[in-house]
């Protein structure tokens, strides 16, 4: 994908959304976004090791304190050792959601016997709404055994979706939508962001590249 291509997925949905980011903030975003991937596909040119869009060095570390599906605080800890899949969504959206968690499932299967080392971690941005028993249900529709869903006060999810630069609208009123970004963050058994995951990857391509990564973190 081209630079305004993940641009895309990062940013534009935040021009819907000057209630959290002013325009100076945009502008500067959209600014250091631009080196940032500039400085990463041109390195990746150089010597591709990843097919998926490398962010390492690029993105904090995983770390976060919520609420799971089964309605236990955990923090990045408890997933420490595994390979995780981040993405933020909600159960009652009808596009992305649902066809990122089937695609992570899918990936998920493709890597055979180490599956069992990744993690579909699956933020809700509607709290309100999504409660554990129904974040529950909503991801074991998808990849029961491998997909948790968190959830937490509006304030701590919105700190993370800021700390991994996640573009969302929020609802303004109940019959309003919500507007994500539909990438998906990769992170090492170590928690450091290796891998963007976007729609235009193929499942085949993204199995290979996290066999790879959890192959190289051994």
């Amino acid at each position: 994908m081209s630079i305004n291509g993940l641009i895309r997925h990062f940013i534009e949905p935040l021009q819907m959304h000057d209630g959290l980011f002013g325009m100076r903030d945009l502008k500067f975003g959209r600014t250091m976004l631009c080196v940032a991937l500039t400085l990463v596909l041109n390195s990746c040119d150089t010597e591709r090791q990843w097919q998926l869009h490398d962010i390492s060095g690029h993105l904090p570390d995983l770390r976060f304190s919520l609420m799971s599906d089964a309605g236990q605080p955990v923090t990045d800890q408890t997933y420490r050792g595994y390979l995780v899949m981040l993405f933020f969504g909600f159960t009652s959206c009808q596009a992305e959601c649902p066809s990122t968690l089937f695609r992570l499932a899918k990936i998920a299967q493709g890597l055979g016997d180490n599956a069992k080392l990744a993690r579909i971690l699956f933020v809700t941005l509607d709290s309100g709404r999504d409660t554990p028993q129904v974040l529950h249900r909503y991801v074991a529709a998808f990849a029961a055994g491998h997909a948790i869903g968190l959830t937490g006060s509006e304030s701590e999810i919105a700190d993370l979706a800021k700390r991994y630069r996640t573009a969302y609208r929020p609802r303004k009123s109940a019959s309003d939508d919500i507007t994500h970004s539909a990438a998906v963050y990769v992170f090492d058994p170590q928690g450091q962001a290796r891998l963007l995951l976007t729609p235009e990857d193929a499942i085949e391509t993204a199995a290979n590249d996290l066999r790879h990564l959890l192959e190289t973190a051994r």
